[in-house]
Order: structure tokens, then C-alpha cells, then sequence
């Protein structure tokens, strides 16, 4: 240990080349780190939604909840199964046992069970609706659209909202709260009907054949492969209007407007939403896992001032949940802490330590927390509320060790006469041992955290971890980068008498007096 100390006091230029290289090492780092709310954890539940329009509570449990159940409950692995049958809704959650089998493969078995299922009604417009809940894939900002709806004015503004917000990458999706789509209402009357001798059948069919779109295969000519699609979208009612709906070789024919009423409308509306009272349709965007929650919301808000100046006057457009006001909230305790950590810790050890002594002995703050930073994302942190509690925890720990080298130093100095380099040398000799010592059970008292199982125990693993890496990181800069900056922070010598007349002296002789008659008296002690 003395002949590693001695290396880097003796080569102080390749010491402070690797106190710099922390520094980068740190600002690289932070740059790499996400600002999220929370740690990126797995809970190892899906969400089975299920859409049933005009069911009710009893035929959706019957057709819907239970087939589905049947099949999820043949998957093993599984801890637990809850449904909720609604009118025109079935939503199924299911828990993987997390702590006793491989998640991955249980839900990868439960998305297979749940395509599986084969007797749904036939009659069902989606398929089952299949969703992971994950940490990481949240809510980051939720938006408000007030204005008018006539001609679905609103819904088309949030319709175009929605793609721009989609195309960004760090977007999962954009989920609207209120909005109803745009459909084409077929009113038919009964008595054309009756006269033109035409049943719903027909009418159902012609409109379905109308309205397709779907590929028809490839034509291979002189080398070029062209891909054939038949697309017959209806765009608007004049061309609902003129569908044919029964011909004859005599050229007369029927046309769906000569049977029915057709309304460009919109679908009959399954959530109703408001904001401050007010009508409204509502966006919630959704990030996606590893995307950074600052940089989506300023992205986010890019977009939104671009369309409340497009549309100015006609809706109005409200943030009214932010995340990354919170994360922000976050980042800033932790960089108030540090700050004042370290005004407070130069503060106290230019009152007991001389001069330039306390300024050598306080860096050893920043460069262990930029160390500190620098690791984490090697190791697949962001900085959320779990590593950054984690890192104030460890902000109080990591001087400690400066502090006492350094004024250990300073009494070698002033007691036994030496020169700033043997002072520097001798005092991380006298002391690595308890230090290190003392390190390593703060440690053993965090390890025990990485053992909780379950959720818990995936939130709270980065809390041991932070802390391991800030006091190893701590340990290593106090033994061999310290002693180089002591050893040129003078030399710091006085005479006893001088010594005596330091303010804090007084109460240091008071207490050796006390430790002597406490240790004179130890078995009463």
C-alpha cells in the first residue's frame, strides 16, 4: 500500500491527469444519463382489454371474460388472475410470480394464450388488446383540447395532433380520452325498401364490398416485382350515395341514396371527458422505454406551439400533467444538495483546517459524486427518484475519508516536524486500514437491500449500488489522488505555543482530558 502511495505522490502529473479524466469521466456520464421519475422496472403484469360494443355486463363475462381465462390459466407461472366485466368492456390483469420463475418466458406463453383463443363472438371488431405494464413506458405529459366539436372540428385538430406527436421516437403512442371517430351513417327507409323489394342482407353486403382494402398479389414482368392492392376506401357520403345496391340488363338500378339517408358523422361516444368544466378531448402521450422524459416535453411543447398558433382562437390547448416538472424538481434536489453539501463542507474545514488544506481536502466531494455519475450508465441507471435519493444518501459519506487523511496530515505536520510529502505518505499509511474498514460495513449495512424480491426489490437494488460504487470510488481518490494535491498545499507547521493560541485548541484539550479519565475509569465507563 505505502510503495502505491508513494508511485502516485512521486508522479503528480500522471495523478492529476487521472483527477481530470474523472471529471470527463463524470461529465460524459451525465450527459449519457436519462432524466426519468422512476427506475426502469419490470412488474411483470399484463392488462387483457377486450371492446364489446352493445353487451351487456352478463354477455361479456360469458363470451369474453371467461374464454379468455379459461386459456390464460393453462399458462404456469402465473400468480394471479383479476377481471372486470362492464357493459361493452372485459379487462383481464394477470401477475407473473416474479420471484420463483422466468417472467420473459411466462409472458411470452400468456401473449401466445391470449392469440390462441378461438371462441370469441364473431361479431367482435378487435382482436383482445394485449398490454405489458411497464415502468419505463408512462405517462410524461397529458393534454387538454377545449373548443368546439360541430363537424368534428376538435376531434380532426387532435387527429392531425396525434400523428405529429407519433412521429416522434421517443413517443410510444398518443392515447385520445373523448374522441370519436368519423363514421358514415347508412339511414335506410323502410318503405323504399319494401317497394324496391330489398332486404338489410343486401344492403349490408353491397356496402362491405365497397368499402375494402386488401392485397392483391404480384406481378413479376422484365425483372420488376410490382405489389398489387385493391383499395376501395370510401372517402365521403357522394360516393356511399351512388353504391349500387341491385341492377338489371336494362340499365335500371338502385342506388343506396335511393334507399337511404347518408350523414358523414361520427361513432356514438363511449367516454365522455372534460377540463375546467368544459368540453374537451384529451391526449396522453406515452414514452417510450429509454427515451428521455425532459427531452420528449420539450419536444412535446414544440409541437403544441406550432398548432396554438395554427389554430389560435378556435381551441384552446392545455398541459394539464406534466412530468417533467417533477423530474425537474428531482435534479434539482440533488444539485442543491450537492452545492450546499459543499459550501458547507469548505465552510467547516477552513475552520479547522489551515488554508489551502480544506480547499485540496473538499475536492475530493465532486470528483467522487462525477465518478459516481460517470458510472452509472455502464451499469444501466437514468437519474429518477430511487438513484438520486441514493446519491444524496451518499453525498454526507463521501469527505469523510479526506477529512480525516487530511487532518491527519496536518498534525504530522505540526507534531512530529515532517515535510509535506513523508506527512502526506504516513498519514494514508497510519489510516487506510480503519478507513477502509469503516467503508466496507457502511457498505454491509446497504448490501442486504439487493435480497428484497419482487417490485420492491427492483426499485430499491440502485440505492446499495450507488452507494457501494460513491464509497469504493471515495476509498480509491482519499488514498491516491488526495496525498498529491496535500502534498502541495504547503507546508504547515507552528510551534506548540502557537498552536495553543488556535481558538479551537481549547476545546481539543478539554476532551483529551475527559478521554484520559474515561479510559483511566474504564470498567465504570
Amino acid at each position: 500500500m505505502k510503495n502505491l502511495v508513494k508511485f502516485f505522490l512521486e508522479n503528480y502529473k500522471l495523478t492529476l491527469i487521472l483527477s481530470l479524466m474523472m471529471v470527463v469521466f463524470g461529465v460524459v456520464g451525465l450527459f449519457k444519463l436519462n432524466a426519468e421519475s422512476y427506475p426502469m422496472v419490470n412488474f411483470a403484469m399484463v392488462q387483457i382489454e377486450t371492446r364489446y360494443d352493445g353487451a351487456t355486463a352478463k354477455d361479456v363475462e360469458t363470451k369474453i371474460t371467461k374464454p379468455i381465462e379459461d386459456k390464460i390459466r393453462e399458462v404456469s407461472g402465473l400468480k394471479d388472475v383479476k377481471s372486470v366485466s362492464k357493459s361493452g368492456l372485459s379487462r383481464i390483469f394477470v401477475r407473473v410470480d416474479m420471484d420463483n420463475e422466468d417472467e420473459e418466458e411466462v409472458l411470452d406463453e400468456l401473449q401466445k394464450a391470449v392469440k390462441s383463443v378461438n371462441d370469441l363472438p364473431a361479431d367482435l371488431r378487435d382482436d383482445p388488446d394485449y398490454m405489458e405494464i411497464n415502468s419505463e413506458e408512462f405517462p410524461a405529459i397529458e393534454i387538454a383540447i377545449v373548443g368546439s366539436n360541430e363537424g368534428r372540428a376538435r376531434d380532426k385538430m387532435v387527429d392531425l395532433l396525434q400523428e405529429e406527436l407519433e412521429d416522434s421516437k421517443r413517443v410510444k403512442d398518443a392515447r385520445l380520452v373523448g374522441f370519436r371517430k368519423r363514421q358514415f351513417n347508412v339511414r335506410l327507409d323502410e318503405k323504399k325498401l319494401i317497394q324496391n323489394h330489398i332486404g338489410l342482407e343486401e344492403v349490408l353486403m353491397k356496402i362491405r364490398s365497397r368499402n375494402i382494402d386488401i392485397p392483391g398479389g404480384e406481378l413479376k414482368k422484365e425483372g420488376v416485382q410490382k405489389l398489387i392492392r385493391i383499395e376501395g376506401k370510401v372517402e365521403d357520403t357522394k360516393e356511399l350515395e351512388n353504391l349500387v345496391v341491385r341492377s338489371n340488363f336494362s340499365g335500371k338500378k338502385v342506388l343506396l341514396k335511393d334507399i337511404a339517408e347518408v350523414v358523414d358523422g361520427e361513432e356514438d361516444a363511449q367516454v365522455l371527458s372534460s377540463y375546467n368544466g368544459k368540453e374537451a378531448t384529451l391526449v396522453i402521450v406515452n414514452k417510450k422505454a429509454g427515451s428521455d422524459t425532459l427531452a420528449l416535453v420539450d419536444e412535446v411543447n414544440v409541437i403544441l406551439e406550432r398548432f396554438r398558433e395554427q389554430y389560435k382562437g378556435q381551441f384552446e390547448i392545455s398541459v394539464y400533467n406534466n412530468e417533467a416538472n417533477r423530474v425537474k424538481n428531482k435534479l434539482e434536489i440533488l444539485s442543491g444538495n450537492a452545492v450546499s453539501g459543499l459550501i458547507l463542507v469548505v465552510v467547516f474545514l477552513f475552520l479547522f483546517l489551515p488554508g489551502k488544506v480544506g480547499i485540496v481536502a473538499s475536492m475530493s466531494l465532486p470528483l467522487a459524486v462525477l465518478a459516481t455519475i460517470g458510472f452509472m450508465p455502464i451499469f444501466g441507471m437514468n437519474l429518477d427518484a430511487i438513484t438520486i435519493l441514493a446519491l444524496v444518501i451518499a453525498l454526507g459519506m463521501l469527505v469523510d475519508n479526506s477529512v480525516v487523511i487530511a487532518e491527519n496530515f496536518v498534525r504530522l505536520q505540526q507534531e512530529e516536524d515532517m515535510e509535506p510529502i513523508p506527512a502526506a505518505l504516513e498519514s494514508v499509511k497510519q489510516l487506510w486500514l480503519p478507513i477502509t474498514s469503516t467503508a466496507f460495513t457502511t457498505i454491509a449495512a446497504f448490501l442486504p437491500m439487493l435480497v428484497t424480491k419482487g417490485i420492491m426489490g427492483q426499485f430499491i437494488k440502485w440505492i446499495p449500488i450507488v452507494v457501494t460504487i460513491s464509497l469504493l470510488i471515495s476509498l480509491v481518490e482519499s488514498f491516491f489522488l488526495l496525498p498529491m494535491r496535500l502534498r502541495f498545499a504547503g507546508t504547515v507547521k507552528e510551534k506548540a505555543k502557537e498552536v495553543k493560541k488556535d481558538w479551537f485548541q481549547k476545546y481539543i484539550d478539554k476532551f483529551e482530558n475527559f478521554m484520559r479519565s474515561a479510559v483511566k475509569h474504564r470498567y465504570l465507563v
